[in-house]
C-alpha cells in the first residue's frame, strides 16, 4: 500500500496499535516448518541476513530494531538489544536468545543515547512504518562512527500483490509499503551505502550502510 500524501498522527497511532495489540505472527514458527512458499521466503531472508551480518557486522554492541519473534535475533550476539512494539513478540524472542536484552520501543523514536551501538539490524520493518525516515535518522544517531546498518525491505514487485494468499498472516494489515530502488537509496541517504542488492525473485532489497 502506498502512503497517502498526508498522514496525521492519529493514523500513525492507528497503525502502531495494530502491531502493538493485534499482530500475532510468529516468523520463527513459519520459517522452521519448512512448508510452502511463505516458509521458504522467511528462511531465504534469514540465511541472507546471517551472511550479511557475518560479513559486515561491526563490534559487539548490536541493536535489532523491530526484532519481532527473533528470526534474526536468534543468530546475533547474546548481549544484543531487541526492540519491538509488541510485548508478545518479545516474549517469544526471549526463548530464542535468553541472554539478549528486550525492550518495548518505537522504531520511529529510538530511546537510546547517541553513538551507543556498533551495528543495527532492521529486517522487514521499514515497510510497516508511516515515517520510515524517522527510523533511519534514529538508527544513524544511535550508531557510532563507522557503525553498520544492515537490513532488508520489500522491493516493488508483483509478488507482493499475492500477500493475501498467506494462511498465517493477518489480511487486514493497515499499512504495507514497497520501495523502488531510488526511493530506498533516498531513504538510506544518511549512510554511505556499501551494498544494495535484491533477492528472492527480486522481491526484496538487502542493504548495508555505514555511518561516516
Amino acid at each position: 500500500m502506498k502512503k497517502p500524501p498526508r498522514l496525521d498522527d492519529q493514523y500513525n497511532e492507528y497503525v502502531k496499535d495494530f502491531y502493538r495489540k493485534i499482530e500475532d505472527y510468529d516468523w520463527n514458527t513459519v520459517a522452521d516448518q519448512r512448508i510452502g512458499l511463505e516458509s521458504h521466503l522467511h528462511r531465504a531472508r534469514e540465511k541472507r541476513m546471517k551472511n550479511l551480518i557475518q560479513r559486515y557486522g561491526r563490534g559487539e554492541r548490536y541493536l535489532d530494531v523491530g526484532c519481532g519473534t527473533g528470526l534474526i535475533l536468534r543468530h546475533l550476539l547474546p548481549n544484543t538489544v531487541g526492540i519491538d512494539l509488541n510485548p508478545r513478540h518479545l516474549e517469544r524472542a526471549r526463548t530464542y536468545n535468553p541472554a539478549a536484552h528486550f525492550q518495548i520501543a518505537d522504531a520511529e523514536q529510538l530511546p537510546f543515547e547517541d553513538a551507543c551501538f556498533s551495528t543495527v539490524v532492521c529486517t522487514e520493518v521499514l515497510e510497516h512504518l508511516v515515517h520510515p525516515e524517522l527510523a533511519v535518522a534514529g538508527i544513524h544517531r544511535v550508531l557510532e562512527r563507522g557503525g553498520r546498518f544492515i537490513g532488508s525491505t520489500p522491493r516493488s514487485s508483483l509478488l507482493w500483490r499475492f500477500r493475501f494468499l498467506s494462511s498465517t498472516h493477518y489480511h487486514n494489515e493497515p499499512f504495507h509499503n514497497e520501495f523502488a530502488t531510488e526511493e530506498l537509496r533516498s531513504l538510506l541517504s544518511p549512510f554511505r551505502i556499501l551494498l544494495l542488492t535484491t533477492g528472492f525473485f527480486r522481491s526484496m532489497f538487502f542493504f548495508v550502510g555505514e555511518k561516516e
